[in-house]
């Protein structure tokens, strides 16, 4: 496959700001492109990747049993909610497919720079978590995000499913487990955009440059805060479940 060339690239712009001041703090990202074709270049990657995480494959498989994801338990149309209503290896079939369609594209498209391979993976998320074929309703973006970091960056992708696994382990939830995952992502880009050496040093992109590990810090913040905000319920139902026993 061959790669986009020198026509797209990543970079961060603050409009008349003196190139000494560190731009990439601003947390702006923006898109530049020599020509149309170009920019063509960059939109049908970032297309294909929503579409191929919009595909809601827990909801079909429940739809294939007779289940509607979306009127049944949680409304909740992940791996999470068709393992309560059909079982554990349905519900498995289902996280290992949202894993893969968030891999998929970054490794379709391998041939992209690290910066925009990060654009493609953020697009395979928003489509899971809103996807079109139902209607903008969609997963909590765990398992996407998991596959967009295993192909990608797998060192932090291994931080936080050890995270997952710690905090199932002792409480038992799987939706608490995904919100303290989140949390660990929430604090990898938090070091990440400050530049922990320690951090930076293990990536596999580490020698993509200075701007690159601030980059990654933001897609993940942002990956990791949209995944917190979908588990909003969960962290209430948690906190709720606590205040009762507390007042037992």
């Amino acid at each position: 496959m061959t790669g986009p060339g020198p026509l797209v690239s990543i970079c961060f712009q603050a409009g008349e700001i003196p190139p000494s001041i560190p731009l990439h703090l601003l947390g702006i990202v923006t898109v530049q492109s020599t020509s149309s074709a170009a920019e063509g270049q960059l939109l049908w990657p970032l297309l294909a990747s929503f579409v191929c995480g919009s595909i809601p494959f827990a909801w079909l498989i429940g739809k294939s049993r007779g289940i509607d994801l979306l009127k049944v338990g949680s409304g909740n149309p992940g791996a999470t909610n068709l393992s309560r209503e059909l079982g554990k290896p349905y519900g498995l079939l289902g996280l290992s497919l949202d894993v893969i369609k968030g891999a998929i594209p970054i490794l379709w498209f391998s041939s992209f720079p690290p910066g925009v391979l990060l654009l493609i993976g953020a697009a395979s998320v928003v489509g899971h978590c809103f996807s079109p074929f139902l209607r903008g309703r969609g997963g909590k973006g765990v398992a996407t995000t998991g596959g967009v970091l295993l192909a990608l960056e797998p060192v932090i992708a291994l931080v936080m499913l050890s995270s997952w696994f710690v905090t199932f382990k002792a409480i038992k939830s799987v939706g608490m487990a995904s919100v303290m995952a989140s949390l660990t992502g929430v604090l990898l880009a938090l070091c990440l955009l400050l530049g922990w050496e320690p951090l930076v040093s293990v990536l596999r992109t580490a020698d993509e440059g200075l701007k690159f590990p601030s980059m990654l810090g933001a897609v993940l913040l942002t990956l990791s805060m949209l995944v917190l905000i979908r588990h909003r319920s969960n962290i209430k139902e948690y906190c709720d479940s606590r205040r009762e026993e507390e007042s037992r």
